[in-house]
C-alpha cells in the first residue's frame, strides 16, 4: 500500500526560492574602505594624547608645542618632545611639586656649566597621582641634549639644590649603583663563568641548551644531569662560558641583537630566562677548581677536623687484615664500665624490646620474705 502526498505549487516555489537565495548569498567587502587601526596604533595615539594633556596641565599651551629654531625651521618643544637622543641624563630625588619649567630653569641657569635651551632636545617627567587638585610627578625625570658637551655640563649639576632638595643626576646609559638581582642576592655567590640552570623540562638536551645560551657567547662546556635508566634530563644543568661577561649576560636574562647601518639601527631583545614555556631558575655556580678544593683540598681537611674534639678518640683503632685464611678475627676493643650501653635496636633498649615482643626476660626484682 503506497501513500502519496500532494505538494502545492506555491509551497514548492517558496522552498526553491529560499534555497536559491541561500546559495547566492555572498559576503560583501568594500575594498576601498580605510583599514582599521591596529592595537599598536591605538596605543601610540593614546600616548600622544596623554602627552598633550600633561603639557596643557603644566601650563604650556598647545600653540607653543612647535617653535622656530635659530635657522628659521620649526622644531618640537623639548617640554613635549618624545624623541630621544643619544645624550641623556636621569634626575632623581625631585620634589613631587617640581614642574618641567622648574627643571628647565635649573638645567640652563648655571653659569659655571652653561647649557642653552636650544641644546635641550627632550624633557620627560612622568606624572604621578593628583593631590589636592594639583598635578604631581613621580620624583624623577629624563632630559636629553644635542651634544656630549651639554651632557657633561649637566652631570656636574648633581648634588645641587632644586626646590630645597639635592638632586641626583646620572647618565641615562649608566647602570652603576643598581641593587643586585634577586638571584644573586638569594644565592650569595660571586660571579663566575659557570651558571646553574634549573626548572628544565625532562626532554632538554645539551644541544638545546647550547642553542639557547649560545647568543651570550662561546660555551666551553655544558653538563646536563640525566637519569641512569632513561638518560633523560633530571631538570637541571650547568653551562660554562669562556668569558665572564657571557655568564653575566645570561644571568641578566636578556641580550640585544641587531644590525646597524648608516641610516638606521635595528635591534631586538632576546629573552633567556624562558625555555620551552618554562621559567628557568638560574644562579652563579662555583668554579670547578674552587669546588674541588672544598671537597678534597685543604679546606675539606680543615672542615673535617672541626666536627668534634672527641671524634678521633671515639673511633676504633684500625687493624691490619692478613691474607691467610686461617687468621684469627681482630679482637674487640674493651669498653669501660663508665660508658653507656649501646642501643642496638633503634631507639629502644634491649629489655624493652623483649617485653614488647613477648620474649622471656629475667627477673631483676628483689625477693621479699615475711617472718
Amino acid at each position: 500500500m503506497s501513500v502519496t502526498t500532494a505538494v502545492s505549487p506555491s509551497a514548492e516555489a517558496k522552498s526553491t526560492k529560499r534555497r536559491r537565495d541561500e546559495e547566492l548569498a555572498e559576503l560583501e567587502v568594500d575594498i576601498n574602505a580605510a583599514e582599521p587601526p591596529s592595537k599598536k596604533a591605538l596605543r601610540k595615539a593614546k600616548r600622544s594624547k596623554t602627552a598633550q594633556k600633561d603639557a596643557v596641565e603644566d601650563g604650556a599651551p598647545r600653540s607653543q608645542a612647535v617653535k622656530p629654531n635659530s635657522n628659521g625651521n620649526k622644531e618640537t618643544d623639548p617640554l613635549t618632545n618624545q624623541h630621544r637622543s643619544g645624550f641623556g641624563i636621569w634626575i632623581g630625588n625631585l620634589s613631587f611639586l617640581t614642574t618641567k619649567e622648574d627643571l628647565m630653569t635649573f638645567t640652563t641657569s648655571d653659569a659655571d656649566h652653561p647649557i642653552t635651551k636650544d641644546e635641550v632636545t627632550r624633557l620627560h617627567m612622568p606624572s604621578g597621582p593628583m593631590k589636592n587638585g594639583k598635578p604631581q610627578n613621580k620624583g624623577f625625570a629624563y632630559v636629553d641634549f644635542a651634544s656630549q658637551t651639554a651632557l657633561n655640563h649637566a652631570l656636574e649639576l648633581s648634588e645641587k639644590l632644586l626646590a630645597g632638595r639635592r638632586v641626583l643626576i646620572k647618565d641615562a646609559k649608566s647602570f652603576e649603583g643598581r641593587p643586585a638581582s634577586k638571584e644573586q642576592v638569594a644565592s650569595g655567590k660571586a660571579p663566575s663563568r659557570k651558571v646553574f640552570v634549573g626548572n628544565l623540562s625532562f626532554d632538554t638536551t645539551t644541544k638545546m641548551l647550547e642553542e639557547h645560551f649560545g647568543v651570550c657567547g662561546i660555551i666551553q662546556k655544558t653538563q646536563v644531569a640525566t637519569f641512569e635508566d632513561s638518560g633523560k634530563c633530571k631538570g637541571y644543568a650547568w653551562v660554562e662560558f669562556e668569558q665572564l661577561s657571557s655568564a653575566q649576560a645570561a644571568m641578566r636574562g636578556w641580550i640585544e641583537q641587531g644590525t646597524s647601518t648608516n641610516d638606521k639601527q635595528s635591534k631586538r631583545r632576546v629573552w633567556l630566562k624562558q625555555m620551552n614555556g618554562r621559567q628557568l631558575r638560574m644562579e652563579f655556580a662555583e668554579d670547578s677548581a674552587t669546588r674541588y678544593s672544598k671537597r678534597f683540598g685543604k679546606e675539606a681537611k680543615k672542615m673535617g677536623g672541626q666536627e668534634g674534639d672527641g671524634a678521633e678518640e671515639s673511633q676504633e683503632p684500625i687493624t691490619e687484615v692478613n691474607d691467610q685464611a686461617d687468621s684469627a678475627p681482630p679482637a674487640r676493643v674493651k669498653r669501660d664500665s663508665t660508658n653507656k650501653p649501646r642501643r642496638r635496636n633503634g631507639p629502644y633498649e634491649e629489655e624493652t624490646v623483649k617485653k614488647l615482643t613477648g620474649a622471656i626476660t629475667e627477673g631483676t626484682g628483689k625477693k621479699v620474705v615475711f617472718d
